[in-house]
């Protein structure tokens, strides 16, 4: 008997391993799912999930179960050497064109268990304990050696494999992908904890000074808080982890504010890296997330960015396999993301060398900058909606992309000024031709297709969308693959269309997406902006398919 055999094998049963094989299985995509560790860790690793990345598990389903489970929060308070520098609280954050507005604190171990859930009810199951023992790869696919907990090996056939096995990859390391970088010097302590005391459980704190640095973020459970902080005296290399009472010491000598910790849940000693790989992908074999880039938690995006480097190439392998696009379509996912892993890695290095720096000229200059420069970033709502967008990860685009474009002949200034090619699509209210009730945008582009935005527009400008003879033309060969929404403007709007018909009642989508009269824009699965053009001529986005896509009615085979 031959080798067992998949579409695609994925590494590691994270966060980022989880959401690719969820959108390969939604896609009908064959995968397995392997993790080495005989259960899923209950420990909070990660507890921040941003905006970008529930709007990706809106699209799966999940993200209001999660959100029911955590802690949202748009309040900070920093202490600067031992006094209170100011209370940041976003209050309106001016950004409205999201369905989450705020910072989510919920344990890694929930968002695991929803993702998970959600792999499950798709039909596919985490193997445990399986680990990787190494592969290789010729033209056509690749070869896998698997060990299972019994200690038997098997050897798995696939297209492609994917290694979302966090920082010591082994996908990564037969793939002889570099990771550069190096350890940060400090250790840093951790506990999940329940706290007697007099702070506001409902806002993350920071306290910097000259001793050391401790944060304090809430959570939904099971735990009251998650504390970081680092000793202000070095520890031996073989130190274990913390007990409660060194913990206690620590917070005593932190904390401005007075703090008992009790009931923990978790206390852990670690040592943080900043690495990245310089190449996503090699050959048949990818990484993503703590494979690809490990970094400081500053920001609490390194989760997050795992996320949507999974939803970023599930999709793109799917068509792929069946056919509806060339290989050359996965070259993106580096082109794409690999720019976004390198800035996360500067940045976080960046705000952690700030927060965590012991030497004393750099902690005069923070202690004195912070005070001033918080209160006047945030004190304006224009700069408090680029700090939210920045921290949310809603201000990631790809506008260099070669599998974005845009037509731009005839467009006025407001169209120009609209989310570009690469940009990421807004949200925003709408109603329901048919029946009448109120909906969001985001809440009718969910699923696995790209969705075509036909933007009617009103007055001399209006376009004609509604009769459907060019329409159906162009998606006959992309049946399954595009999914288009009629979208008028300012009052019910009778249409003959068989797309699904939406009114823009205030005008506000349309202004979102810099339209007065007609336009449309083609929305990629993982919510950006493929393609878009003024008018109702169809004929660019058709010249658009035919690059980047397989031509029309072309059917695969999708044997590994």
């Amino acid at each position: 008997m031959g080798p067992e055999t998949t579409e695609v094998l994925v590494v590691g049963a994270g966060p980022t391993g989880l959401t690719m094989a969820a959108e390969l299985a939604a896609r009908g995509i064959g995968c397995r799912i392997v993790d080495k560790a005989p259960v899923r860790s209950n420990r909070s690793r990660a507890l921040v999930v941003h905006a970008r990345s529930l709007e990706l598990m809106q699209k799966m389903g999940i993200a209001d179960g999660l959100v029911g489970r955590g802690r949202r929060t748009i309040k900070v308070t920093p202490f600067v050497g031992g006094r209170r520098a100011v209370d940041v609280e976003f209050g309106d954050i001016g950004v409205d064109d999201t369905p989450y507005p705020f910072i989510l604190f919920v344990s890694q171990a929930e968002t695991e268990r929803a993702l998970e859930g959600h792999l499950e009810s798709l039909g596919v199951k985490v193997e445990r304990p399986v680990e990787l023992l190494t592969f290789a790869q010729d033209p056509e696919g690749v070869d896998a050696r698997l060990r299972h907990g019994d200690g038997s090996e098997e050897t798995v056939r696939a297209r492609y494999i994917v290694g979302a096995d966090g920082v010591h990859s082994q996908v990564r390391h037969a793939a002889g992908l570099a990771f550069e970088g190096d350890a940060y010097p400090q250790d840093f302590v951790l506990a999940d904890v329940d706290l007697d005391w007099a702070g506001d459980d409902d806002r993350l704190y920071f306290f910097l000074s000259r001793r050391g640095l401790l944060a304090a973020f809430p959570l939904a459970g099971p735990s009251t808080h998650r504390l970081v902080a680092t000793p202000s005296e070095e520890t031996p290399p073989d130190a274990g982890d913390p007990t409660l009472e060194e913990f206690q010491q620590m917070a005593n000598e932190l904390s401005a504010i007075p703090m008992r910790l009790h009931d923990p849940s978790w206390l852990s000693r670690f040592r943080l890296h900043h690495r990245g790989v310089d190449r996503y992908r090699a050959g048949r074999a990818f990484v993503a997330g703590d494979a690809a880039h490990v970094h400081s938690p500053a920001g609490g995006q390194g989760m997050n960015t795992g996320i949507q480097d999974a939803y970023n190439l599930a999709w793109k392998l799917a068509l792929v396999i069946e056919g509806r696009a060339s290989d050359s379509l996965l070259d993106s996912y580096h082109e794409e993301r690999h720019p976004v892993g390198q800035r996360l890695l500067r940045t976080t290095d960046r705000i952690f060398n700030v927060a965590a720096t012991h030497n004393l000229l750099f902690i005069t200059l923070r202690n004195a900058l912070i005070p001033r420069v918080l209160p006047w970033v945030l004190g304006k709502r224009s700069r408090r909606a680029r700090a939210f967008r920045f921290v949310s990860q809603l201000g990631i685009k790809y506008p260099e992309s070669p599998i974005v474009d845009e037509e731009l002949r005839g467009a006025d200034r407001a169209f120009r000024n609209g989310p570009a090619a690469g940009h990421r699509a807004p949200d925003g209210p709408l109603l329901m031709a048919e029946v009448g009730s109120r909906v969001s945008l985001f809440s009718h582009l969910r699923g696995t297709p790209h969705h075509l935005l036909l933007f009617a527009g009103r007055g001399p400008d209006a376009g004609d969308f509604t009769s459907d003879a060019e329409l159906r033309n162009l998606l006959a060969g992309y049946r399954g693959m595009i999914q288009p929404h009629l979208i008028f403007a300012g009052e019910r709007v009778q249409s003959g269309s068989e797309a699904p018909a939406y009114v823009d009642e205030s005008g506000l989508v349309h202004e979102r997406y810099g339209l007065t009269g007609a336009g449309f824009y083609l929305v990629r699965p993982d919510g950006y902006v493929a393609f878009r053009a003024p008018g109702s001529n169809l004929r660019p986005l058709r010249a658009y398919l035919r690059r980047v896509f397989l031509s029309p009615v072309h059917t695969g085979t999708r044997q590994p």
